[in-house]
């Protein structure tokens, strides 16, 4: 049986990582009051398990109608997975996301990546009011479900463009909220060079002002 390589924007992550040894979103914490302290770490790992579970279904989905597809490229790809924590009260408390932004461009430039590369393309931001959707639920609720299942409450995060394109006119304002269910989408609706107001543009009244696939 001829192989057949995964989805195009899997395979683009697949092929980077022979020049980037990680991938995943750079995550900034701008609030420090006593609910973050508790919960922010558990957080964060609910976020990986939930960018996990989406991943792994694809592969899924993918080898069974496709059997060619070698689930092994997955495996290889989630064990290059790593969220970066930019973690840093005295400069990100209560930070605005144009301020976030701008720290995180200047990030990127000291490596030398500007848009080279999705993890350096954009950035999570769990600001008090994301904090407050993803207090409730953790890494092992999602990695317990046998099959997709639904949430009374919209758990968000913001997600922040490098370099967004935007001008005075413009209903985008360089970020959006994102659901934590669809942060492999995201990635992947990344990966080819497209603008986040592509996502932007696809948000509807049924999820609040919150990008969900």
């Amino acid at each position: 049986m001829p192989f057949r390589p995964p989805p195009a924007s899997t395979w683009e992550l697949y092929q980077n990582l022979k020049v980037h040894p990680t991938w995943g979103y750079v995550i900034y914490r701008t609030t420090y009051s006593p609910p973050s302290d508790a919960h922010f770490s558990t957080i964060v790992k609910y976020l990986d398990a939930c960018l996990k579970a989406e991943f792994f279904r694809e592969c899924a989905r993918e080898v069974e109608y496709q059997p060619s597809v070698d689930p092994a490229i997955y495996n290889v790809i989630w064990s290059k997975h790593s969220s970066t924590i930019m973690e840093d009260k005295a400069h990100f408390d209560g930070a605005s996301t144009d301020s976030i932004r701008a720290h995180f461009e200047a990030w990127v430039d000291a490596q030398g990546q500007r848009d080279r590369f999705n993890k350096f393309r954009m950035c999570i931001v769990i600001d008090e009011e994301c904090l407050q959707t993803l207090i409730g639920t953790s890494a092992e609720a999602i990695e317990q479900e046998t099959e997709y299942e639904t949430e009374e409450t919209v758990r968000y995060v913001k997600v922040v463009e490098a370099w967004p394109i935007v001008d005075q006119y413009d209903e985008f304002p360089g970020w959006m909220k994102c659901w934590s269910r669809v942060l492999w989408d995201l990635w992947k609706m990344m990966c080819d060079g497209d603008e986040l107001r592509m996502s932007y543009e696809k948000i509807d009244d049924f999820c609040d002002g919150v990008y969900s696939g």
